[in-house]
């Protein structure tokens, strides 16, 4: 077989993959790489379109960026010099990053489990043309097949952090070993921790960096959590769903959605769901120009996507920086409260 291209890397990482050239000045790389992979997508099913985002905010940019859907899975494919990159995700976890899921960390760990076996069956796929047209050396993150233990001893192996003697990092500041329940976090102990759904699991930590630890379950399953997510003492109710943040996200975005929609109905439902009988108030933040989203997570300019909050809520947060929020209440009269003494 002739390989007409010159040779090429493919670095993956979780959900991303980069195809890297030497040559930054080569116009045949979209010709010859980025046309043809959004070809050979489309014929796999994936319906491949504009990124209206970049066509909103950077038009002239429009067709260097590509978003492409199947079924749960989402792509975000774009050109930039000697390099196509490829960024997965899917919409099915509940919303950490109020950008939206495409934002988030960990994003394969996030993926349900068929949808990870199509994700690597893309990266088969990819590599496998790539090699048809160039020398390809693929560089990924771990080898396939290391446990859980040995993908931390590898990783402690390749940090400056690690201590000579013990062969790992150590914790040397309080903060950084303190679990939620004010107990301190031993390294290789059993602990329990919040998972991305609210349950609580257990598994052995190990100290990764600042204030995360590597949290192992089972053989392969491993999880990088912050110190404000583990337990050092098993937790009452272990079938409680700790998912407060989680819900209340959900039922106000479902909340918006109604009031667009006009279904007030609806929204009074979801409102008394919420907060009961209670006025709400909006938080606006005078350095931003913008209101708080939910969960004080963010912010927008958008009084039906603002987040919702009590009047003991909104006081609360004003008075921690009254000289930047302002509360709204209910019939528009903006509030401000002096700082608590």
């Amino acid at each position: 077989m002739t390989l007409t291209r010159p040779a090429i890397d493919v670095r993956i990482h979780d959900t991303h993959i980069g195809i890297w050239q030497d040559n930054a000045r080569d116009e045949t790389f979209r010709t010859e790489v980025f046309g043809p992979l959004i070809k050979a997508m489309k014929s796999r099913g994936w319906i491949v379109r504009a990124d209206p985002d970049i066509m909103k905010q950077h038009w002239c940019l429009s067709p260097s960026h590509r978003i492409a859907s199947r079924g749960n899975l989402r792509a975000g494919i774009r050109i930039s010099g000697r390099v196509v990159e490829i960024d997965y995700w899917a919409e099915t976890w509940p919303l950490d990053n109020c950008n939206g899921q495409r934002h988030d960390f960990r994003k394969l760990a996030r993926m349900d489990y068929l949808d990870r076996l199509r994700f690597r069956l893309e990266v088969t796929r990819i590599t496998a043309w790539l090699q048809t047209i160039a020398p390809v050396t693929i560089k990924e993150d771990e080898p396939a097949g290391l446990t859980a233990i040995e993908r931390i001893q590898r990783r402690y192996a390749e940090s400056w952090h690690t201590d000579k003697d013990l062969g790992r990092p150590i914790s040397k500041y309080s903060y950084n070993h303190t679990s939620r329940d004010g107990q301190k976090i031993e390294h290789g102990a059993t602990v329990w921790f919040i998972d991305r759904k609210g349950r609580i699991g257990r598994g052995t930590a190990y100290y990764n960096l600042n204030n995360m630890w590597w949290l192992v379950c089972g053989k392969d399953e491993m999880s990088n959590l912050s110190t404000g997510e583990i337990f050092c003492q098993q937790p009452s109710d272990l079938r409680t769903k700790r998912n407060e943040r989680q819900r209340r996200a959900r039922l106000e975005g479902e909340l918006a959605s109604a009031v667009r929609r006009m279904d007030f109905r609806r929204a009074e439902t979801l409102k008394n769901i919420l907060f009961g009988s209670a006025p709400t108030f909006l938080i606006w933040a005078k350095d931003h120009g913008a209101y708080y989203r939910a969960n004080y997570s963010g912010y927008t300019t958008d009084t039906i996507a603002a987040g919702r909050y009590t009047r003991a809520e909104a006081e609360a947060e004003v008075r921690r920086v009254p000289h930047e929020l302002e509360a709204i209440g209910p019939d528009g009269e903006r509030i401000k409260f002096a700082r608590a003494a």
